[in-house]
Order: C-alpha cells, then sequence, then structure tokens
C-alpha cells in the first residue's frame, strides 16, 4: 500500500479509533482508514521499546486479557487483543538465521520457508531493522479445497524486503506468502481483522513448485490450518456416544456451510467406526457428499484401506 501518514500516535490512540470505527478490509475506506492508523502508530518510534522494558521490569502487566508473549513461542507479542471493531494488533520478531534461537529452532519455527495463504485479512508493517525478505503470490483460479497434494495455480506478485515503514495487505482466501530471514534482527506490527466468520475458514500451506511449462507457478497443498469450538464438541459428543450425535454428524458432514466442518465430521464418523470395511463405508458417503476437500481426503482414505470391494 503506497498511503503514507506522516503523523504519529499512541498504541491506545490507534485502539480507540480502530474500535471507534471498526475494521472492514472489504471496504475500501475502512481499509484507508486502518492503513493511515497503523502508519502513525509505526511513526511512534518509542512506545515498542518501552513497552519491552516495562514488561521485563515488571513495571506494567501483559495487555488484558491477552498472553504477550504468545503464538510463537517469545516472537510474538500481542499488543491490543481481538474486541470491539473486529481487530487484533501484535508485534512479530522476525530473527535472522545467525540468531542462536534460529539456529536451535529452525527456519520452519521462526515462521520461514513456508509459503501460506491467510484466513484473514493482515495489514503488516515494517518497523524496526532491515525487514525480511518475502516472496508474494495471489491464486489464479479458485479457492483452494484443502486436501494434501491439491494443485493451485498462482501468480508471481512480487519480492521485497518488509523495511521501516512499508506497508502490505495481505488478502484473506486470496494471497499467498513465503517469509525469509531478515539480515539482522528485524520488527514488524500487523493490524488482523478478526470476525466470528473466519473460525469456518482454513489457512493451507503450499510447497511451491514451479512448472517446466510456461515458467508458471504452482502450489501443491500441503497442510489445511483451522480450527473451531464446535469440531473439538462433535469429536467428543461422538466419542462419548450422546444421543443424537451419530446423526448430527452426518447432517453437518452432508450440508454444513464449511467444508472443514463437514471433514471433521466425517473424520468423527470413521473414528468410532469399528472395523475398515466400516470406516471404508464411511469414507465412500463422503465422496459423494458434494465437497471438493471431503471427496479428495475421502479417496485417499479409502485408498489407504484397501478394502475388498
Amino acid at each position: 500500500m503506497t498511503r503514507r501518514d506522516p503523523a504519529s500516535a499512541t498504541l491506545a490512540e490507534c485502539a480507540e479509533a480502530l474500535a471507534t470505527w471498526g475494521f472492514d478490509p472489504h471496504e475500501e475506506e475502512s481499509l484507508a482508514h486502518a492503513a493511515s492508523w497503523l502508519q502513525r502508530l509505526g511513526n511512534d518510534r518509542q512506545f515498542l521499546g518501552d513497552m519491552l522494558i516495562d514488561m521485563l521490569d515488571g513495571l506494567t502487566p501483559a495487555p488484558e486479557g491477552a498472553d504477550a508473549l504468545a503464538g510463537s513461542g517469545s516472537r510474538t507479542i500481542m499488543l491490543v487483543p481481538p474486541g470491539p471493531g473486529h481487530f487484533l494488533i501484535r508485534a512479530r520478531v522476525w530473527l535472522p538465521a545467525q540468531d542462536r534461537l534460529f539456529q536451535r529452532s529452525g527456519a520452519a519455527a521462526c515462521g520461514y520457508g513456508q509459503a501460506h495463504d491467510f484466513a484473514g485479512d493482515v495489514l503488516t508493517l515494517g518497523y524496526f531493522g532491515p525487514g525480511y525478505l518475502g516472496e508474494d503470490y495471489e491464486y489464479e483460479e479458485t479457492v483452494p479445497a484443502g486436501y494434501p497434494g491439491e494443485r493451485v495455480a498462482l501468480r508471481f506478485v512480487g519480492r521485497g524486503l518488509l523495511e521501516q515503514g512499508r506497508l502490505l495487505h495481505y488478502r484473506s482466501q486470496r494471497d499467498v506468502q513465503l517469509r525469509h530471514p531478515p539480515e539482522a534482527l528485524s520488527l514488524s506490527i500487523d493490524l488482523e481483522h478478526t470476525h466470528p466468520e473466519q473460525s469456518w475458514r482454513s489457512r493451507h500451506d503450499f510447497a511451491l513448485v514451479r512448472e517446466r511449462q510456461g515458467g508458471g507457478v504452482c502450489g501443491h497443498v500441503t497442510g489445511l490450518n483451522g480450527h473451531g469450538p464446535s469440531e473439538s464438541l462433535l469429536r467428543i459428543a461422538l466419542g462419548l456416544g450422546a444421543e443424537g450425535a451419530e446423526a448430527l454428524a452426518a447432517h453437518f458432514g452432508r450440508h454444513h456451510g464449511s467444508e472443514r466442518m463437514r471433514l471433521v465430521a466425517w473424520q468423527a464418523l470413521a473414528a468410532q467406526a469399528g472395523d475398515d470395511a466400516a470406516r471404508d463405508a464411511v469414507w465412500r458417503a463422503a465422496e459423494q457428499c458434494g465437497s471438493r476437500l471431503v471427496a479428495g481426503v475421502a479417496g485417499r482414505r479409502r485408498a489407504a484401506l484397501d478394502v475388498a470391494s
């Protein structure tokens, strides 16, 4: 995003403005408003260092309702937890390859080398240091179903450092990012859209492959990420043998609005099957439920069972 707001704002001012206005990345005016306030926060060159010192000294507590050192160990700092306005703000620490923690944990654990898309829109701003090197792609066709090995055509968008002041907008279920380590310790600030409906959306991991003909890039799905409380509750209800749980799972498997929830329902039903023949019957029914995700997984599960016809 090329907008540049020279004003400066405190974290409290930024949070209040966003909570009052709200953040809806699908509305251009709301997106521009959020981007301006994130830039103003980034223009305050003291707030994050002061906040970290106060936290380390025990002078101030972690933000209420949030684990200040949540997510990727000590590399994500929650600044404003989800609340009114449908957003959260967090700072992220990006370690260089020569850092001891990087060498001990590995690139993947530090957030590098894994291409992925986004369940919700994210505005990310370079705050300190040279910034990580990012490669950006977008889907050329439809949103991935998410079954392992699915091929997704991607278009290369650009490559560059998330240097201080650079602001990027990653769109939900559209953009794909691959990060590489920075040359030196770096920090970024994320403003992420949060909404209850996003618990039903999935985030996908990809292995990027450059095609021999045409020079295009495709991503092969390697991971399906996302989780909501209803998924665990359904599994528990089936495991405990609750009355009506099997019928509800079968209904969800065929009709639920979330493809991931439909997959969870079939997985839960298959887990309760008594033998491979019964599991094959579950996955055979799942293949016919009309979901691309479920059909892709069900075919693999049936092939792995190798039950005689």
